[in-house]
């Protein structure tokens, strides 16, 4: 068990890889892969505020592993794109908790 939890950051990153080759794959448009990449940016922008007071690197090498598997998966569209989408869903998603217009229930 301890060989896990020295290795769970790069077991998590081939995971999340895979998941994400998996779900650019299943996307049948470019526009789909472009919302699901904005989705997952948005999911991965609420983590960060979510841990904003004590980011760790394995959840952000996570979220490039999902990234980069999902950029490899694109089979519609722009990988650039994809990465741009990403990033913005990221940005708004923290930006829009950071100002508060959403609010967590838990905090």
């Amino acid at each position: 068990m301890s060989h896990f939890y020295k290795n769970y950051m790069e077991v998590f990153f081939l995971i999340f890889a895979l998941i994400g080759i998996a779900l650019a794959l299943s996307a049948p448009s470019a526009f789909v892969s472009y919302l699901i990449a904005l989705i997952s940016g948005l999911f991965a922008g609420r983590l960060l505020y979510e841990r904003r007071d004590n980011i760790q690197f394995p959840f952000v090498i996570i979220m490039i592993g999902f990234l980069i598997g999902y950029a490899i998966g694109v089979y519609y569209g722009s990988r650039k794109i994809v990465v741009f989408m990403f990033v913005l869903g990221a940005v708004l998603s923290y930006k829009i908790y950071e100002k508060e217009i959403l609010k967590d229930t838990r905090f």
